[in-house]
């Protein structure tokens, strides 16, 4: 993702589990997107991953301690590139009408 900046005022809402190259999910690894108003930070805490960006075909090599952000409905998957421990926080954008 070519802009890492997250719109202000996002809310955290959350965080998966720390994956490994065994546990990441499968649906991970395949073509897909977060919801609507969803930002993602993916985190790599130990070791290294592909992060393909789909709608502009980067590739980026993500290594510990660096991340990613993952802006909503932006197609990506993601690609282990041997031992890695990894997280992904969430945020969402406030409510536009409160």
């Amino acid at each position: 993702m070519p802009d890492d900046a997250m719109p202000p005022g996002v809310i955290p809402s959350g965080s998966t589990p720390v994956f490994t190259e065994g546990t990441l999910p499968e649906g991970l690894r395949k073509e897909h997107k977060l919801a609507e108003g969803t930002w993602g930070v993916l985190r790599v805490l130990e070791g290294r991953l592909s992060f393909t960006d789909l709608e502009t075909d980067e590739e980026r090599i993500i290594a510990a301690p660096d991340g990613v952000t993952i802006r909503p409905g932006a197609l990506h998957q993601v690609a282990t590139e041997g031992p890695v421990q990894l997280r992904i926080d969430f945020y969402r954008e406030p409510d536009r009408d409160s």
